[in-house]
């Protein structure tokens, strides 16, 4: 697959990812993308 294709996919995924909890936690789980340790503590 061309990486622009891949790179396609896995914004739909995070989008999916960011829906399925938003409804699913009722607030209580946070579902964010990170990209460090640092970042994740952050939030």
């Amino acid at each position: 697959m061309d990486s622009l294709e891949l790179r396609k996919i896995k914004e739909a995924k995070i989008h999916c990812a960011k829906k399925h909890f938003e409804k699913i936690s009722n607030g209580s789980v946070k579902y964010d993308v990170v990209d460090s340790y640092e970042k994740l503590l952050e939030i």
